[in-house]
């Protein structure tokens, strides 16, 4: 169950751009495939990046992870883009809840 799970939500995540430029068609929207960190049975972290047609611009780091039955997600977020967000900690930060939160 933990495992399609997080395939659902793998699934979710990168479709996240779509749903949010069909829900306002004034903000554009990307995703950035950060990679897997090793740990557990594997965990995926995701950059998201939105821009508004009137300037507002944010980033947010999701990742998605799992430890047997545990199924683990973070999330951050705060305005800026790609080059404000701190992935390499983000991943540190992935690996260390997926381990921790069993």
């Amino acid at each position: 169950m933990a495992k399609a799970r997080v395939a659902r939500l793998d699934k979710d995540i990168r479709f996240c751009p779509v749903r949010i430029e069909q829900a306002d068609p004034q903000t554009e929207a990307r995703l950035k495939d950060y990679g897997k960190p090793a740990v557990e049975e594997g965990a995926r972290v995701y950059g998201l990046h939105t821009e508004s047609s009137w300037g507002a611009t944010d980033i947010r780091l999701i990742s998605v992870g799992r430890d047997g039955r545990t199924v683990t997600v973070v999330d951050w977020g705060q305005m800026g883009d790609f080059g404000d967000a701190p992935v390499k900690a983000f991943r540190k930060t992935t690996v260390t809840a997926v381990k921790k939160l069993r």
